[in-house]
């Protein structure tokens, strides 16, 4: 369904996620109209195997590549300058791209079959708590999806760590079930307001 337009609901390491196809603008304009999201808010793609960072992100640093080859496939997202390649409706405001490799079995099956990035996002409407199950993304978004795939209940996970690595210095911007705080080195923690070692 995802590689012709459709949007899906699948379950992810963390919560239940809706996606589509990173490169069809139209149905990632139809995502954000399904959650009532706002166009300033980005999204997250999540790629089936690490070595696709590098032809989404305008550059891998070498903080990137190192927390990309300890936490990958995991609940670490990380931000980078993106690529020309990557549609504008995708980006932040600050023309960046947010990759995850979940660890999800399911999940990555998903991802290797489409065999591209898609596009992500919380099965829930905007400001709402996230689906836990199957049932309840039916429930929030009745027939507006093209295929629900149940993978079990996914009960209130910790979210993913989320590390900007678009600029000279990371930003560690959430604290989830990673400590990244060593191979950051350096860095800004903006969950605090302090700066890192």
């Amino acid at each position: 369904e995802v590689l012709r337009g459709g949007i899906v609901a699948f379950p992810t390491d963390t919560i239940y996620g809706l996606g589509c196809s990173l490169f069809d603008t139209d149905a990632v304009e139809m995502l954000a109209q399904i959650k009532h999201r706002a166009r300033s808010h980005a999204f997250i793609s999540l790629i089936p195997e690490p070595l696709q960072a590098w032809g989404l992100a305008d550059e891998v640093s070498p903080v990137a590549e190192r927390l990309i080859d300890r936490y990958w496939p995991g609940p670490l997202s990380l931000i980078f300058r993106a690529s020309p390649l990557v549609p504008v409706r995708v980006l932040g405001s600050a023309g960046t791209i947010a990759l995850r490799c979940p660890r999800d079995t399911l999940c990555q099956r998903i991802l290797e079959r489409i065999g591209g990035p898609v596009v992500s996002s919380s099965a829930n409407l905007s400001g709402e708590p996230p689906a836990e199950s199957a049932a309840e993304v039916v429930a929030i978004f009745g027939n507006q999806l093209d295929l629900v795939l149940d993978g079990g209940p996914r009960h209130a996970r910790p979210p993913t760590t989320l590390v900007d690595v678009s600029g000279e210095r990371p930003r560690l911007l959430r604290r989830g079930t990673l400590d990244v705080c060593v191979e950051l080195g350096s860095f800004d923690d903006e969950t605090r307001g302090a700066t890192g070692a």
